[in-house]
């Protein structure tokens, strides 16, 4: 597969047409929130974050980078997540995706790689809003993680997120011994599930509903 011929037709797919949005989203909910869609509209006073969804070529094929959260982490222990955080002051949240993709990765992107956004989510548990950026580059980038931030990083297929073997159901502990059944994706052996996987389920979504995608895959 040409990853120019990717980065064109995801561009385009991303301007100038309608994302599969929450609807998308929501096919990786557990079943806490699954049936409880935000109307991102009515928001207000929320946290602002970003992550960056880095596409690469790899031997062939298009490739993105997760990275795993340390037992240790704050929010998120143990979790495979994207690059990303909050954003700084009044940064815009392409600069808050890229200063998180440097600091967590160690790769160097600028504004002109941003190929576009996909559909916000909000979690309210937390009051983040969390922004999508899709950035491209057209070779394998060189990896210098933050230790303190990611325990490992993941290199994943784009075409894997097409294969529904890796989807699955999982019982989920919560805070005050609540648990939940929910979707995820088996990410070579690990389980990628909550808002990570939402956002993922969109990309996935965006890919089978356009025949251009489909045919760049086969």
């Amino acid at each position: 597969m040409q990853f120019k011929s990717f980065t064109q037709h995801l561009k385009d797919r991303l301007t100038n047409h309608p994302l599969p949005g929450q609807d998308a989203q929501y096919m990786m909910a557990g079943d806490n929130i699954k049936h409880k869609k935000i109307n991102l509209n009515a928001l207000s006073n929320y946290k602002k974050s970003a992550v960056c969804l880095l596409f690469y070529p790899k031997a062939g094929e298009v490739c993105f980078v997760l990275i795993k959260r340390p037992a240790t982490h704050q929010y998120h222990a143990g979790q495979i997540a994207l690059p990303g955080g909050s954003c700084d002051g009044e940064e815009s949240y392409e600069q808050a995706a890229i200063r998180e993709l440097f600091e967590e990765t160690g790769v160097v992107i600028n504004e002109t790689n941003i190929t576009g956004r996909l559909t916000p989510l909000y979690i309210p548990v937390s009051n983040f809003y969390i922004q999508p950026i899709v950035a491209c580059i057209d070779a394998q980038p060189v990896f210098n993680p933050h230790t303190e931030e990611v325990t490992e990083l993941i290199e994943f297929p784009l075409k894997t997120m097409l294969d529904e073997s890796i989807v699955s159901e999982t019982t989920v502990n919560l805070t005050m011994g609540i648990k939940i059944k929910a979707p995820y994706f088996n990410v070579q052996g690990n389980v990628l599930w909550g808002a990570t996987a939402m956002l993922l389920s969109e990309v996935k979504q965006l890919l089978l509903q356009n025949p251009t995608f489909a045919s760049l895959f086969q």
